[in-house]
C-alpha cells in the first residue's frame, strides 16, 4: 500500500492538536498540502505520511503521538527492537517486545495468547478515550504486524482483527489489515496462525539499523506488497555498495519503464510523490547509512552520493533530516552507546 487515505492523516493530528501544536505547521513540515485533505477519496504517499507521523512524535518527544496520558520518549521503539533483536524466532521477538513495553509504561498492556492454532496479539490502553478517533490503537497494531512481518521476511496473513468500536473509515481499515473485521469485541486484537511463531528471524543487525532509521516508512507498508510505480523506481535506483551513486534522469527512467516522461510524472503525482522526491529520499537513506560508518569522512560520504562538494551535501542533508551530517553522526554514536536497563536484560 503505497498511499494512505486522508482519514489516517487528519486523525493522526488529533493528539498533537490536543497538546497545542499547530497542525498546519506539521503538515507543511511533511510537505502534505491541505487541499487534498478535504477530499475523503484523496490519498497521500506513505513517504509524506511517515514524515508527518515522525514529525508529530518528534515535536512532542512522544512516540504515542499525544494519545496517552503520559508520553513515551522518542527512540523507545528502537531501544526495544535492538534489545529484542537477539531473539531467534518470531515468538521470542514478540514476547521480548511485549515484556519491554509492559515493564516501562502503564499507558498500555500487551499480551500474546494461544487458542488452538490461533495466536491473539492484544493491546489494552489505560485511557482509550484519549484516542478519540481510534487512530493510535490501529497504528500501534499496524506497527507490530509490519515489524513482525519484516523480521521474518514475509507478510503475516491475519485471520482476523477484533475491535471494540466501529471504524470511521471501514474501507481504509480493511486495507490496513486485509482480513475479516469483528466489531463489538471486548478488546482490540489481531489474530494469526500459530505456525508463524516458529519462523526464524532473517534480518541482520545492519538491516535492523537501516529499518529503524527509515521508521516509520517501512511500518506503513506490508513487506513484499508495494507494487507501486514508486516502489519499482526505488528498486531501479539502488546502487552497489562502495560505488558513487549515479541517478538517471526522469526521461531515462521513463524509457526504462517503456512509458513517456509525461506519463511517469502523472502516475507519480497520483501516488503523491515526484521523481525528485524519490531521489531525495534515496539519497537521504543512503547518507544516513554511510554516516553510521565512522571510517568514512563527511567528504567521503558527499563524494559517494555524487555531490560536487561537502557543503552542498551538508545543506541537502539538513533539509532532509533536520540536522547536519556531523550532528546526525554524533546522535547516532550516542544511541549506539545506549545501555539496556538491568531489569530488561536477559
Amino acid at each position: 500500500m503505497a498511499t494512505i487515505g486522508t482519514h489516517y492523516i487528519k486523525s493522526a493530528l488529533g493528539g498533537a492538536k490536543a497538546r497545542g501544536l499547530d497542525p498546519r505547521a506539521l503538515l507543511r513540515m511533511a510537505r502534505i498540502p491541505e487541499r487534498p485533505l478535504k477530499d475523503p477519496k484523496a490519498r497521500i504517499h506513505v513517504d509524506h505520511v511517515a514524515k508527518l507521523y515522525f514529525g508529530i512524535a518528534k515535536a512532542l518527544n512522544d512516540e504515542f503521538m499525544g494519545f496517552t496520558e503520559r508520553p513515551i520518549k522518542l527512540g523507545t521503539f528502537a531501544m526495544m527492537a535492538e534489545w529484542a533483536s537477539t531473539a531467534e524466532t518470531l515468538e521470542d521477538l514478540l514476547r521480548r517486545g511485549i515484556r519491554f513495553y509492559n515493564q516501562i509504561t502503564d499507558e498500555l498492556q500487551m499480551s500474546l495468547e494461544y487458542e488452538g492454532e490461533h495466536v491473539y496479539l492484544t493491546t489494552v490502553f489505560k485511557r482509550p478515550e484519549l484516542d478519540f478517533e481510534h487512530f493510535y490503537i490501529e497504528y500501534w497494531h499496524v506497527i507490530w504486524h509490519r515489524f513482525a512481518s519484516w523480521y521474518i521476511g514475509k507478510p503475516i496473513k491475519l485471520v482476523g482483527a477484533y475491535i471494540n468500536y466501529t471504524p470511521i473509515d471501514a474501507q481504509e481499515f480493511q486495507l490496513l489489515f486485509r482480513c475479516p473485521t469483528h466489531l463489538k469485541s471486548k478488546v482490540n486484537r489481531l489474530v494469526f496462525h500459530r505456525s508463524y511463531l516458529s519462523q526464524p528471524l532473517v534480518k541482520s543487525w545492519r538491516e535492523l539499523r537501516i529499518f529503524l532509521r527509515r521508521a516509520p516508512i517501512d511500518m506503513l507498508t506490508i513487506p513484499g506488497e508495494d507494487t507501486s510505480l514508486t516502489g519499482r523506481i526505488n528498486q531501479m535506483l539502488q546502487g552497489k555498495p562502495g560505488q558513487i551513486l549515479s541517478l538517471p534522469t526522469a526521461g531515462e527512467v521513463a524509457a526504462s519503464l517503456n512509458i513517456s516522461e509525461q506519463t511517469l510524472r502523472r502516475r507519480l503525482t497520483e501516488e503523491g510523490i515526484s521523481y525528485q522526491q524519490i531521489k531525495d529520499n534515496l539519497r537521504s537513506d543512503l547518507a544516513a547509512e554511510l554516516l553510521s560508518n565512522r571510517s568514512l569522512s563527511i567528504a567521503d560520504v558527499a563524494r559517494l552520493l555524487d555531490f560536487s562538494e561537502p557543503r552542498a551535501f551538508t545543506r541537502a542533508f539538513k533539509d532532509w533530516q533536520g540536522k547536519t551530517p556531523r550532528e546526525f553522526r554524533n546522535d547516532h554514536a550516542a544511541r549506539g552507546a545506549m545501555i539496556i536497563p538491568e531489569h530488561l536484560q536477559g
